[in-house]
């Protein structure tokens, strides 16, 4: 549980999976629920680019922050919070694999931990993960998880972030809309900040305006921890700004991503400056925050970089 918690906290950027498809052309004329999903799945998981990296850049770095329920969260209690690097190759040169995802650990006791994700074109072929631990200067392999498992302190599944596919949900156009409201942050007491979270942004109003797909999306899995989930994706760039998920007619989460341009000639190639999520019934929530000044596109990497070797040379800094 623990090295799943690990990865799961790191691996949240620039992860994608095993998908028949690469990235869909830029559509054309009047689109379907199915359609716009396909293109939100190209945009969130990095299909639209060679390669991707989030890189310190000086005193910049990408940061996690977790915090405890409502009622296990006393006055100044810190929320969890690692820092991270991560690299992500979505084209492959070997044709057996989909795409291969690393991510490092920069701060905290977890400091130097290492994970290699490693997902196959075949899909019938579950994606690995290599996980290398500093102190006990091993490496770790971890089949791919369930959808469904969750992580200890986060409000985040597997599934939303990493395993589900366009085909896992039926995705019905409820309308076309303007996107009236900022987006929320995770708003820290002035005894819960830290060094690495004093600089977290604050709420974001510039998708105001905005054009969006009103898209609601019913999960074909039996008996799961959602019904349904309504999502507004902006018409020009397919980036999700708001998804809030319903079980019984109840709304049960909220996520919210600042979605940022990365200044490419395809409008869709973006980055999610920030994720912000909560829980509603317990208020435990969680945000990433990535600075703009970490980011490179298409960096002249062989596809051997992303390895269990880099992982140990990366956790011996």
């Amino acid at each position: 549980m623990i090295i799943r918690t690990l990865c799961a906290s790191i691996l949240l950027l620039f992860i994608s999976h095993a998908w028949a498809l690469k990235a869909p052309p830029y559509p054309q004329g009047e689109l379907n629920g199915q359609q716009i999903a396909e293109q939100v799945y190209a945009v969130s998981h990095g299909l639209l680019v060679r390669n991707a990296e989030s890189k310190q850049h000086g005193k910049e770095v990408a940061v996690l922050v977790n915090r405890a329920p409502l009622e296990r969260r006393k006055n100044g209690r810190r929320p969890i919070v690692n820092t991270f690097e991560t690299y992500g190759n979505s084209h492959p040169r070997n044709p057996e694999l989909d795409s291969m995802q690393m991510a490092i650990i920069k701060s905290g006791k977890a400091k130097g931990t290492g994970i290699l994700f490693v997902s196959y074109t075949n899909q019938e072929k579950s994606g690995i993960m290599s996980v290398w631990l500093p102190a006990l200067r091993k490496i770790r392999r971890i089949n791919e998880p369930s959808y469904e498992d969750t992580w200890v302190g986060t409000n985040l599944t597997y599934g939303e972030l990493v395993l589900r596919k366009p085909e896992d949900e039926v995705h019905e156009l409820l309308r076309k809309d303007i996107f009236q409201d900022c987006l929320p942050v995770m708003t820290l007491g002035p005894k819960e900040v830290s060094r690495y979270t004093r600089k977290l942004p604050t709420s974001q109003c510039g998708h105001k305006d905005k054009a969006v797909y009103v898209v609601k999306s019913t999960t074909k899995f039996k008996n799961w921890w959602y019904d349904y989930h309504i999502s507004e994706i902006d018409t020009r760039t397919f980036a999700i700004y708001r998804t809030v998920y319903y079980k019984a007619g109840k709304k049960i989460k909220t996520i919210v991503i600042d979605w940022q341009s990365l200044d490419q000639e395809d409008p869709r190639i973006q980055y999610p400056r920030y994720i912000y999520a909560i829980t509603h019934d317990s208020g435990v929530d969680s945000m990433v925050y990535v600075p703009r000044s970490t980011i490179q596109l298409n960096q002249d990497l062989p596809d051997e970089f992303w390895s269990e070797a880099t992982l140990k040379k990366f956790g011996k800094r």
